[in-house]
């Protein structure tokens, strides 16, 4: 299982081990102009290859992480902390299934009920799967 992150479409894709389509979801990179804490430009998660892995889904991720984030949470390694998740501050039900849209500080934001799926295929393949960010 290989994941690939495709701004152009705007969505992850789900390769097979015969490299094959298994799966596609949307998926924003949307981010709030601005500085982060350490005063640097925010920008979304950089093109590169990636070794992913996931939190558990449901509501123990909402507990843990808050609306912000949603239901479910996958780590990139990203050193600025440039993560996948849900939800999103503002939004009128940030743990919905389809919760809606907005920008994030600089991850990449899918809508919860993706997420949760893409989260449980990831922790099915052994929790440490590559996911490859590209421009096309």
């Amino acid at each position: 299982m290989k994941l690939v992150y495709n701004r152009e479409l705007q969505a992850i894709v789900v390769m097979g081990d015969d490299k094959t389509v298994a799966a596609f979801y949307e998926c924003h990179d949307d981010f709030i102009a601005g500085k982060n804490d350490e005063g640097l430009p925010r920008d979304s998660l950089p093109d590169g290859n990636y070794t992913v892995s996931a939190e558990e889904p449901g509501q123990s991720a909402a507990d843990a992480n808050g609306p912000a984030y949603g239901t479910f949470y996958i780590r990139t390694g990203d050193a600025r902390g440039r993560d996948i998740h849900g939800g999103g501050s503002g939004l009128p039900d940030p743990f919905a299934p389809r919760q809606g849209w907005v920008p994030t500080h600089g991850c990449l934001r899918m809508q919860n009920i993706d997420g949760e799926e893409l989260s449980r295929q990831i922790i099915d393949a052994g929790n440490e799967v590559e996911l490859e960010v590209r421009s096309c």
